[in-house]
């Protein structure tokens, strides 16, 4: 249930930049309350920019928004999403923020990690405030290894800044953001920074090219199963129970068609066909678009193939859906006005609201790893960014062993699979693999979007942040 917003900004004008809890110096500083974990709670709103390098040279701003209570011991968040080239509004006024964004209004997010650890939402270069030095510094950020080596640079200097270098450290990323995560983390704990968790939101679990890619692909089938129940497009028999559906669909696509997909030139005509006609009745497709050969249905062919005869296409980011949900401009509207009318901040001109979004993901760089003709075809057909990321997560947890990390997946997104993720933690070093927590959710790539997850996933994010136990 959401309640009315507490005395939602108290002190509308700026506060001394040295009240408690600490923010950074510089920053514009407004006191606030709300209902949170049931308790009205106090807190303060800090907003301001923070230099950074990209880590050859060039320099930068990066624009904050931090939620901050009481008590230097809380764990200490950095939240961002994805894109590249995407401001964190949406896990800050659609999932995680103490004030949402809904339905043309501002609501309270009674169920807001806040309660238990401090949140500060980061925009990279070229995004919301933030700018490169010059527009040239700007280009030499839009890159992943830049963009790892700036977020690392920030979060590095946040802490000092405000004397948090004992807060558990906590990294929290959306889509491409996991990468951002996950290279974050690896180079922190590198430069000796101890890195409590990760919490990695609809981006899969960064580990570079996998060596078993079919069975990972095998296993984003259930995805499809569900998606093709939601919309009735299933046979009878499988309309029936949708729990049944999703069994019988991920036993055969790990007992089954994993091997098939591994191979499907050791299959004589038959089984080749069987395999066929079975892969279209659990993804609810016409049987003529089963490549006989490969076996395989890009997500973007099942995207268009499972409506084709209502001439409709399955959103990207939550298959269910063949259009836009949300009214973006009101959505701008109102996050402009959080910033400046709300939290005071005067400076500089929001990208993408007040200016035109700059190019940050059009000039972006993959340079974490080779772009090959593969990748390439892959990312083409739907299956993520047109390189493989970095074993940054695997890297991280093995040199920080006592760091954990949350994976969220949504059950209707085409970018990733539930089962899928679960396999491939399955298959790592068991001393790594046990300090997983994996969610599956009702959903797609912002499953915190979907009433009733929305509350759940605070609440998981919450248990995961204060080690299981909130305040």
């Amino acid at each position: 249930m959401r309640l009315a917003l507490m005395g939602l900004c108290l002190a509308a004008a700026a506060v001394p930049s040295n009240a408690a809890p600490a923010c950074p110096p510089g920053a514009v500083v407004t006191k606030h309350q709300a209902m949170l974990a049931g308790e009205a709670t106090d807190y303060v709103a800090c907003v301001g920019t923070l230099p950074v390098t990209n880590g050859a040279g060039a320099k930068g701003q990066l624009f904050y928004t931090a939620y901050l209570r009481e008590g230097a011991k809380r764990p200490l968040a950095f939240i961002w999403n994805g894109g590249p080239g995407g401001d964190s509004r949406l896990l800050h006024f659609h999932a995680l923020g103490p004030v949402l964004i809904r339905g043309g209004s501002y609501q309270a997010n009674v169920d807001s990690p806040l309660a238990v650890a401090d949140l500060v939402f980061v925009d990279p270069v070229g995004t919301s405030f933030s700018r490169g030095a010059t527009e040239a510094d700007a280009k030499k950020f839009y890159g992943t290894v830049a963009d790892i080596a700036a977020t690392a640079d920030f979060i590095e200097g946040y802490r000092r800044a405000t004397k948090r270098e004992a807060a558990p450290l906590f990294l929290i990323g959306e889509s491409f953001g996991t990468w951002r995560a996950a290279g974050a983390a690896e180079k922190l704990v590198e430069h000796g920074v101890p890195v409590a968790g990760m919490v990695l939101v609809s981006g899969g679990i960064p580990l570079g090219d996998m060596p078993d890619r079919n069975r990972t692909r095998a296993l984003t089938l259930p995805n499809r199963t569900a998606t093709a129940f939601a919309l009735g497009k299933l046979p009878a028999e499988l309309e029936k129970s949708r729990a049944a559906a999703l069994l019988q669909s991920q036993d055969f696509a790990d007992q089954v068609y994993a091997p098939a997909l591994a191979d499907p030139t050791a299959l004589d005509a038959g089984k080749r066909e069987e395999v066929a006609l079975e892969l279209a009745r659990l993804q609810g497709l016409d049987p003529k678009l089963i490549d006989r050969t490969t076996l395989w249905v890009s997500p973007r062919d099942f995207r268009k193939g499972l409506l084709a005869s209502e001439g409709k296409t399955l959103d990207i980011f939550d298959m269910r859906k063949t259009a836009p949900s949300v009214d973006a401009a009101a959505d701008e509207k109102l996050a402009l006005e959080w910033f400046r009318k709300r939290l005071g901040y005067v400076g500089g001109s929001y990208a993408g609201i007040e200016s035109a979004a700059l190019p940050v993901g059009e000039n972006w760089a993959y340079d974490q790893s080779p772009i090959t003709r593969e990748s390439l075809a892959r990312a083409m057909a739907g299956e993520g960014p047109p390189s493989a990321s970095r074993p940054w997560t695997l890297t991280a947890m093995q040199k920080a062993p006592k760091l954990r990390t949350f994976v969220a997946t949504g059950i209707y997104d085409s970018l990733n699979g539930c089962a899928s993720n679960l396999v491939t933690v399955a298959a790592l070093p068991p001393e790594v693999a046990e300090r997983f927590t994996m969610r599956c959710y009702e959903g797609g790539h912002m499953m915190y979007e979907e009433p009733g997850t929305d509350v759940v996933f605070n609440s998981d994010i919450a248990a995961f942040l204060s080690g299981g136990k909130r305040e």
